[in-house]
């Protein structure tokens, strides 16, 4: 296992921190802590459960997102993570990330969600990239999705993204359609945390590109 973070020592029992961030033409969008669990040179699995302190745009609702990017203008503020654990497996070079969704109070396996994003970019303090906005959602028994097609459809139509960006956002999406087969189940999927972990906190320096 390579462990390049800092903070990553698993002979102390206690996985290291990974900063994961969403950026935008310069400006971070969001900062997410999470528990690096594993990483090697095809992959990285990270993890966040409720009552970390992340930081995400102010006020955030869902309607105001394509505007503000548009404006290029936000102010981050802190948000509880809540209701779901979430492990993520991201390949290093693909533009896609596969997270295994639970609920946290009852341990029940929710599904897996494909997140369309930026391939990693690594940083100091962990990872950066950017949502795409279009999602697939798979339920527990394999049926699938797709989630926010509109979002793009309107990022497309307002400039955010090209037809081309926006067609190469799409295929990732079918390519990891087609693969589900051999993707799923991940072998996470009865994953747990350490009840004795100590939650991931923003790391000094979060905020500098």
């Amino acid at each position: 296992m390579i462990s390049p973070l800092p903070g990553h020592d698993w002979t102390a029992g206690q996985p290291g921190t990974a900063l994961w961030r969403y950026v935008y033409k310069g400006q971070i969008r969001w900062a997410q802590p999470n528990w690096l669990i594993e990483e090697t040179p095809g992959r990285v699995v990270s993890a966040i459960v409720p009552g970390v302190l992340i930081r995400v745009p102010k006020d955030f609702v869902h309607e105001r997102y394509i505007p503000e990017l548009l404006a290029g203008s936000w102010e981050l503020d802190d948000w509880a993570w809540h209701t779901r654990r979430v492990l993520q497996l991201t390949p290093f070079g693909a533009a896609h990330s596969l997270g295994l969704h639970w609920d946290h109070a009852t341990g029940r396996f929710l599904g897996w969600y494909v997140n369309l994003q930026e391939p990693l970019r690594r940083s100091p303090l962990g990872f950066d990239t950017f949502d795409q906005m279009l999602d697939v959602w798979i339920e527990p028994d394999g049926t699938w999705s797709w989630k926010d097609w509109d979002e793009l459809v309107e990022a497309e139509h307002v400039g955010l993204f090209t037809g081309a960006e926006a067609a190469a956002i799409r295929a990732e999406g079918e390519r990891v359609i087609a693969s589900l087969g051999t993707l799923l189940p991940t072998g996470w999927e009865e994953w747990q945390p350490d009840p004795t972990w100590a939650l991931p906190t923003l790391p000094e320096g979060w905020d500098r590109l």
